[in-house]
């Protein structure tokens, strides 16, 4: 069957968990921003978690089913209407020939995922159905998703058992300011007693200067040894580089290496929420030790790894 797309949104593209193993050729990752979404998504529709997606930034897409299939919509509180109907996000729904499927927007997060019970068929490179629309590979032609465009599902189930208990709850937190830990940086010491007391103390602001490769961070400037400057160096999603200018929170479409000191490393438990930061929203940053990182990131793991087993439970009757 085929998902028409009606309107495309502002940013619809087909992402997975990411194309690893190229950096050094300088193909970026790519893949879904908010990664627990796609998977929370994916599980909701018996899929395997790192299953491709349609993720969503700013607002969504307006689709046409051709014919049934499970649905669920996961990541930021955006607001999503079958035939016009309100859905709740983070719950399995079934859709029928003919029924229009409308994501419109969200004012607290930036995006979300769209997962279908069924495989999307997309262009596989290198390992990764992500979309990198720079590098023009995976997804839908290396691009963003337009108006007409025909995206097929291969295999969709048409319905699944329990439907009324796949649902759960939100993973995001809804703060005043939101607080991102972080770990030592590879280039702290590049950085003066006074700039890191800065860094840490300070509350930045999400700059409208910001994209899928990096959100530039408006506040307090962070003083250094002797410049900001660095011989290039392998960065990852996270890593606060500080330039000149500001800092820059890196995102999954960020470039292969950097040229600027990096100050400290958003922990993968807490990428999620820092991949749904809007303009305007504020944050600060809090240090742990690589060994709490570990420990929240095992454990975040583990609830969607129950949530994954609990519907197979329920699948079976055992639950």
């Amino acid at each position: 069957m085929f998902v028409k797309v009606k309107q495309a949104g502002a940013l619809t593209t087909i992402q997975d968990a990411g194309r690893y193993g190229y950096q050094e050729l300088g193909i970026p990752v790519a893949g879904a921003m908010d990664q627990a979404a796609m998977k929370t998504a994916n599980i909701l529709v018996g899929n395997e978690m790192d299953a491709p997606v349609l993720e969503c930034i700013g607002f969504g897409p307006v689709l046409e089913f051709s014919g049934p299939v499970c649905f669920a919509v996961s990541g930021g509180e955006f607001r999503v209407l079958l035939n016009e109907v309100p859905l709740e996000m983070n719950r399995a729904y079934r859709a029928e020939e003919g029924d229009i499927l409308k994501v419109t927007n969200s004012v607290k997060h930036r995006s979300c995922c769209i997962a279908f019970s069924g495989k999307i068929i997309a262009e596989e490179k290198a390992g990764s159905y992500a979309t990198d629309i720079k590098s023009g590979l995976g997804g839908y032609s290396g691009r963003k998703l337009r108006a007409g465009d025909m995206i097929g599902i291969a295999a969709p189930a048409k319905t699944l058992p329990n439907m009324k208990k796949r649902v759960t709850a939100s993973y995001l937190k809804d703060e005043d300011i939101h607080v991102l830990r972080v770990t030592e940086g590879p280039n702290e010491e590049a950085f003066t007693e006074k700039g890191l007391r800065t860094f840490y103390s300070s509350v930045y602001t999400v700059s409208p200067k910001s994209d899928r490769m990096g959100f530039r961070l408006d506040g307090a400037a962070i003083e250094t040894v002797k410049g900001n400057d660095i011989l290039s160096a392998g960065i990852t999603d996270g890593a606060v580089q500080v330039t000149p200018a500001q800092p820059v929170l890196m995102m999954k479409d960020h470039a292969a290496t950097g040229g600027y000191a990096v100050i400290a490393v958003v922990i993968s438990a807490d990428l999620p929420q820092a991949s749904q930061l809007l303009p305007g929203d504020r944050i600060r940053f809090e240090k742990v030790s690589v060994e709490e990182a570990e420990k929240l990131i095992q454990a975040q793991n583990e609830k969607l790894r129950e949530l994954h087993r609990k519907l197979d439970k329920r699948i079976l009757g055992l639950f």
